[in-house]
């Protein structure tokens, strides 16, 4: 393999937390590489081709070393890279000197660099990790000096979120071995770049399908559906039993009663303990990308017919009316209802957005994907729950504005503000325009005009050649959220250290529905290629493999995004939908068993006698939970690096956690027959 110039790799090594320089030496045989630390250890690299199918050349690389004072704070393999290839991804981001990709956050860990005819990775071994961590691994690539490296070191959490080596002393007895491998594909479809689908498919068939939960959905698919099914049960229960005071709102407007799940609960707000009205947030009902209120009354309103639970058909009415109250100005509406200073629903207020914007002066905008995510379960509703004109005519309206405000190019704005219609700067070109790709869609299988279709094939054009080609993933929650801008995080700026954008899956998400969907509306081969690339590089976020150290499960949950450490991500749920739907259209196992995955991982978080690890976490966090609060669900697992500490977080959201899941397996049980 001509990626590597190996004659200039070196050693790093690690003494009183100064890292100093050692030269390699070849030593008789090409593949085998030597260093001599002085007086702290001798160090030995092979390099040995191994074969792997669908692989054009795999190389393993192993370092042995030998500790002479029987400790060791760290080692680094510095590995220069010839000039041809460019870096096209990695797992995770290191923007300042001293900052590294460590293995906390090693999902479908690799670094990829590629020029016209060949694609390369650098993956770690995940098995040997498994077995054989006696200090946690660390990798990067970094573009000024155009290398890779891989070793081992301690490392601490800094910022939100990334990595910084801390070395520290460890205890050897003899020798500490770590390795990784070289992979190389040629590309055969047209030279594109960032084409990660020789890679992910490498990563499942290697890693993902050695697991004891891949093996057992594999082995019987229906059966691991039907023992998720508990879950929802513990999901309505509790919203709607034991904490509904907390959870279920329901309130008068104009003489008729509407009500929603509230936004976000925490667990010290559990029922008739005194803190029902402590709220860590705005107490308000939300429909946005992340938390639909609209999405999670689609699953309660599926599931109400499955079980003729007249109750459940009830409640989702009610939060149909909710979501169909929102007033229209100018075809556009708002995302949030608050509650009044007094936390009373009646003398509440309409908010246009959520706060998870650039700034405070876009408060009077409507932010455009919540308003076409909503209308996209409104009409998922229209189409599967029941078909009442004034959805149609709600969605309708709306649409028709979102088309007049549709650029030349294809793109949309993403925020806009109903009273003039000014269109904000912020991410033109975003994959939010991905969003409106699958609402024109919906609407033209329910209304085949072809005004819809036409601007969402120019809609999915315009992403998968501004954004799909270049990695460009930047959404709202990219840089408006928890993990938020600061020197090293910039909107719109290439990471210096890496040459790569920041990313968010939301994007890809949102991407590779848009063009199955364009693909199933035309039958157009291009717009389900695309997409097939786009729901590889999302496959680069899904955890294959249960790392040692973390007590709860892992396989087939999410993480977010480049600048963030999150595991168990609720997001997963939706993701398993899409893997399911590449499954029925192309009959490729393993999206079907990758979204069978991400489906069982969606109730990870869920504190329930089914989750009996992460019961013990919830036990150790809130003490006072008891039987009662089965279906308390936390959105991920170690953000901020709590994982590190073995602790579950304090709240729980409906609409973004346990009813979300609940609403995707709702619709995967419904077609169960499928797979």
């Amino acid at each position: 393999m001509d990626l590597l110039k190996y004659k200039d790799i070196k050693i790093k090594w690690c003494e009183d937390k100064e890292w100093k320089l050692y030269e390699l030496m070849t030593l008789g045989h090409t593949n085998e590489l030597y260093a001599d630390t002085t007086d702290h250890a001798k160090v030995k690299v092979e390099i040995t081709q191994v074969h792997a199918q669908d692989v054009d050349v795999l190389e393993k690389i192993k370092v042995k070393v030998e500790t002479r004072h029987h400790s060791m704070s760290g080692i680094q393999l510095v590995m220069p890279i010839e000039d041809a290839y460019e870096c096209t991804w990695k797992t995770h981001l290191s923007p300042e000197p001293n900052m590294v990709i460590g293995d906390r956050v090693f999902r479908s860990p690799s670094m990829v660099v590629e020029d016209k005819a060949r694609m390369c990775a650098l993956i770690p071994d995940i098995h040997d990790i498994k077995e054989n961590r006696v200090i946690p691994h660390v990798m990067d690539y970094v573009q000024h000096g155009h290398y890779f490296m891989y070793g081992l070191s301690h490392y601490k959490a800094t910022g939100h979120v990334y990595y910084q080596l801390h070395p520290k002393e460890n205890d050897i007895e003899n020798e500490v071995t770590f390795q990784f491998y070289l992979a190389q594909w040629k590309k055969v479809k047209s030279n594109r770049k960032r084409d990660y689908r020789p890679l992910e498919k490498y990563l499942w068939e290697t890693f993902a399908c050695t697991e004891r939960e891949v093996k057992d959905v594999k082995k019987n698919p229906l059966d691991s559906l039907h023992a998720l099914k508990p879950y929802v049960k513990h999901t309505y229960n509790w919203s709607f039993c034991n904490w509904d005071s907390v959870c279920w709102q329901e309130f008068d407007q104009d003489g008729s009663k509407i009500g929603s799940h509230v936004f976000i609960v925490t667990a010290n707000q559990k029922p008739e303990e005194g803190a029902e009205e402590i709220w860590r947030e705005r107490k308000s009902i939300c429909n946005q990308a992340w938390f639909s209120s609209i999405r999670s009354t689609y699953g309660y309103a599926l599931w109400g017919r499955y079980w003729q639970n007249e109750n459940l058909k009830d409640k989702a009415n009610k939060s149909l009316r909710f979501t169909l109250s929102a007033p229209q100005f100018n075809g556009l509406f708002p995302g949030c209802y608050e509650a009044g200073t007094d936390n009373q629903w009646e003398s509440g207020r309409w908010r246009m957005s959520s706060d998870r914007q650039p700034n405070s002066g876009l408060k009077d905008y409507v932010h455009l994907l919540d308003a076409s995510w909503t209308c996209y379960w409104l009409l998922k509703w229209y189409r599967d729950i029941e078909g009442e004109e004034i959805i149609l005519t709600y969605v309708k309206i709306y649409v028709e504005r979102l088309l007049s405000l549709q650029y030349p190019e294809g793109n949309f704005p993403a925020w806009v503000r109903p009273t003039d219609l000014d269109k904000s700067e912020y991410l033109l070109e975003s994959p939010e325009t991905s969003v409106h790709v699958m609402l024109l869609c919906l609407l033209y299988e329910i209304d085949p005009n072809p005004i819809y279709i036409d601007a969402a094939e120019r809609a999915g054009i315009y992403v998968s050649e501004n954004v799909v080609s270049e990695g460009k993933w930047e959404d709202f929650e990219t840089y408006w959220s928890c993990s938020g801008e600061w020197s090293g995080k910039q909107y719109k700026e290439i990471d210096a250290r890496s040459g790569l954008y920041n990313q968010c899956n939301l994007g890809m998400y949102w991407t590779a529905e848009a063009l199955k969907d364009l693909y199933k509306a035309t039958n157009k081969d291009a717009y389900l290629d695309c997409g097939e690339q786009v729901l590889a590089e999302m496959s680069l976020f899904q955890q294959i493999w249960q790392p040692p150290f973390f007590k709860i499960p892992t396989i087939g949950g999410f993480g977010v995004m480049t600048s963030d450490d999150e595991w168990n991500d609720a997001r997963q749920s939706l993701f398993a939908l899409t893997y399911l739907d590449y499954y029925q259209i192309t009959g490729e196992n393993r999206y079907k068993y990758r979204g069978l995955l991400a489906m069982k991982a969606s109730f990870y978080m869920m504190y329930c006698p089914e989750n009996e690890e992460v019961m013990k976490l919830y036990k150790a966090t809130h003490p006072h939970f008891n039987q009662m609060d089965y279906g308390f669900h936390m959105e991920n697992f170690n953000h901020a690096n709590s994982g590190s500490k073995n602790k579950v977080g304090e709240f729980t959201i409906f609409d973004w956690g346990n009813g979300a899941a609940s609403a995707s397996l709702g619709e995967v049980w419904m077609k169960k027959s499928d797979l």
